[in-house]
């Protein structure tokens, strides 16, 4: 069971490929099997790393949970894996980790691909994470959690299709696997990154600090994702310098799901181009 060691705790990871260091990075609540279905077929372009973040899967819990903890952990998996730096994707939350990583250590982050991510937590967002704690609240983790997941996350031409309501019962499997506790601490870790609580009245929000990512960037979002719309990509893609935005046509929130040949594809031309000599 490969197992990197970082500060206070483990990570566990599963490996696929060679060459350059790849590293996926999942979405709020999710382990390593969520690129299940395109883990192969960006293992064609490198060595891809999923890990399980902390607190999740068979990695260690912390004490505490933030997105800068999060970051830290990615850039000391890269060292633990013998590479001077690692290509980042990162999905939803994920995203949110690898603008962290590219802003705390940037010689460390060769390329960022940013999915259905976020640099802010707007209303509507912050609406979402807050319903969530009020169901934790009233009913637990629960089929009503998983509901409210789900239709966030899932967009409608998928659940149309047989394949998309399967998809949904995975889903709610994969809610369920969380520790009440643990996913209410991961909610609060992004209301915080987002700046949403009242002791961060007048911070700057990750935003601000966008046009100071050096590595070169692609954005990828799905254009049904209510969750986090084409609008947060369109301001991520046009504060980033140089970053491009791509969205992939009748797909939600989770694009590695709902689309996944079509997301790998984004992927892999996007590393195509950053590895042109």
């Amino acid at each position: 069971m490969p197992m990197a060691p970082v500060t206070n705790g483990q990570l566990f990871y599963e490996e696929l490929g060679s060459g350059e260091l790849i590293i996926l990075l999942p979405g709020l609540g999710h382990d390593h099997t969520y690129f299940a279905k395109t883990l192969p077929l960006i293992a064609t372009a490198g060595r891809v790393v999923t890990p399980d973040p902390r607190g999740l899967g068979q990695s260690s819990p912390a004490d505490s949970y933030s997105v800068e903890q999060w970051a830290s952990d990615v850039l000391e998996l890269i060292t633990c894996l013998g590479a001077s730096r690692a290509h980042l994707v990162g999905s939803s939350l994920g995203a949110c980790v690898c603008m962290q990583a590219a802003l705390d250590a940037p010689a460390r982050v060769a390329s960022l691909t940013l999915v259905a991510g976020f640099s802010e937590v707007d209303p509507l967002l912050e609406m979402n994470f807050r319903t969530r704690l009020k169901i934790l609240d009233e009913v637990g983790l629960g089929d009503l959690m998983a509901s409210h997941v789900s239709m966030w996350t899932l967009g409608r031409t998928f659940l149309a299709t047989a394949e998309g309501r399967a998809q949904m019962e995975k889903l709610f499997a994969s809610v369920r696997k969380n520790l009440p506790e643990r996913y209410r601490a991961f909610i609060q870790t992004i209301l915080r990154f987002g700046r949403c609580e009242p002791d961060q009245a007048g911070l700057p929000k990750l935003t601000a600090r966008l046009g100071e990512i050096r590595a070169p960037t692609r954005v990828i979002c799905g254009a049904e994702d209510i969750m986090t719309p084409p609008t947060l990509s369109e301001q991520m893609a046009q504060r980033i310098p140089g970053a491009r935005l791509r969205v992939i046509p009748s797909c939600g929130h989770i694009t590695f799901t709902e689309q996944p040949d079509a997301s790998a594809r984004l992927v892999l031309e996007f590393l195509d181009e950053v590895r042109k000599p």
